[in-house]
């Protein structure tokens, strides 16, 4: 068994002794640069001064505070080898929730002395990332299970996010519970590079099949690049999305009729590249809308091929539609509209022959103001402006008002002075 001592005997000193196992490593005690700590029985263990190091004969010396260039430095100029000297700390920095029963129980079953020796800090980035996720999933399935199958009164009830932003995650799982969908198929785009997204939790806890395009062929290529690519049925696709060009992406992807979820988020020509979609029927339909615009009003901003977020207006607070336009929209087509996140940003909608209309959850028409602010000023920094404020900066940004057609600024549409 390999023998150990810490450097350092602080917080991030704690921390170790909590994980430590005594199965996988046998620690000889703490040093530490305060004199006043030498000598004394710290967690059951001795506090040596560095000097006294050379007469512990142990085998890895293991850095347990902040100051890891800094004691890494010292530690060489008393002769211990390189390879020799193993950063807890670094690990320390992304256990964000130690108090998480099921993380420490995994730590000390040995994995933390193997990530101790990895040689490659992106490996050991890895491997916590691995625990954190089976935790996360661990704790979303648990609530999957509690959840009801049936009628809500809001999707609030069942919101949850592991990969989603803002509860999406959940309200999914609830309507998969509830929805027939033969087959289990889903197309997202705008999903940058698919770290945060509303179907990234849905393929890999339901092993969906699935397709996701963004603009950026850096994003796209990262998620190629993901260690876990290979174990799902995902086909990633970078290219910029127009209303002429998406029936035929996703159809070069071998994707057609009737599928499960489609999801639209590409913070600009929204309402047009829905419209245009005629490749494929979803049996639930996810889109977000911009909440500045209200609850009433069925506008959009005009279609434009290169239309880009930040380009049209510096606040990052001019883009995509109403969601009475999506409503209008659903209507049209045949969806039931089931509600919107309670953050005010996805709206979701169920096809009507796939679904019972009485499984509507019965506060589904209640509107979500928004309460992040995300506006910027004309530096590209947050300027955190809230409610009527955010809409006022875009006032003089025209619109398409769909119920007859015109264009308008959006002070005139919204009355304001």
């Amino acid at each position: 068994m390999k023998k150990v001592v810490c450097f350092g005997t602080g917080k991030v000193y704690q921390v170790f002794i909590q994980l430590y196992n005594e199965n996988s490593l046998e620690l000889v005690g703490g040093i530490d640069n305060d004199a006043q700590k030498h000598g004394i029985i710290l967690n059951g263990y001795k506090v040596y001064a560095p000097n006294e190091i050379e007469g512990l004969n142990i085998d890895y010396v293991i850095i347990t505070t902040a100051f890891v260039s800094e004691v890494k430095e010292q530690l060489l100029s008393l002769g211990i080898e390189e390879d020799k000297i193993l950063d807890f700390y670094s690990i320390y920095k992304r256990l964000l929730p130690l108090e998480n029963d099921n993380w420490k129980h995994m730590l000390k079953e040995g994995v933390l002395f193997n990530l101790l020796t990895q040689n490659s800090e992106e490996e050991s980035l890895w491997r916590l990332e691995e625990m954190q996720r089976k935790t996360l999933f661990l704790e979303a399935k648990n609530f999957i299970n509690s959840m009801p199958k049936g009628k809500i009164d809001s999707l609030e009830e069942v919101e949850f996010q592991v990969y989603s932003q803002w509860g999406e995650d959940g309200i999914i799982q609830w309507l998969i519970k509830n929805v027939e969908i033969p087959n289990k198929i889903f197309v997202e785009f705008g999903v940058e590079d698919y770290q945060e997204a509303n179907t990234r939790f849905l393929l890999m806890n339901n092993n969906w099949s699935g397709l996701v395009i963004d603009g950026s062929k850096e994003n796209m290529d990262r998620l190629r690049k993901w260690k876990l690519f290979w174990k799902y049925d995902l086909q990633a696709v970078d290219k910029f999305i127009t209303k002429d060009n998406i029936n035929d992406i996703i159809k070069n992807a071998g994707i057609e009729g009737d599928i499960g979820i489609l999801s639209v988020d590409i913070d600009g020509n929204d309402y047009w590249v829905l419209n245009a979609i005629e490749c494929v029927r979803p049996r639930i339909l996810i889109c977000e809308y911009n909440a500045l615009f209200g609850e009433k009003e069925k506008v959009t901003i005009p279609y434009d091929d290169n239309f880009f977020k930040t380009s049209s207006h510096y606040s990052d607070l001019y883009f995509g539609a109403s969601l009475a336009a999506f409503k209008d929209y659903a209507e049209k087509h045949g969806y039931y509209y089931f509600g919107s996140n309670s953050a005010g940003v996805n709206a979701f909608f169920v096809r009507k022959d796939s679904v019972s209309k009485e499984l509507i959850p019965k506060y589904n028409n209640e509107f979500a103001q928004i309460k992040f602010r995300q506006s910027r000023n004309k530096d590209g920094k947050l300027s955190f402006l809230r409610g009527k404020e955010q809409l006022d900066i875009i006032k003089d940004m025209p619109l398409v008002d769909l119920t007859t057609g015109e264009i308008k600024k959006i002070f005139e549409i919204f009355d304001i002075f």
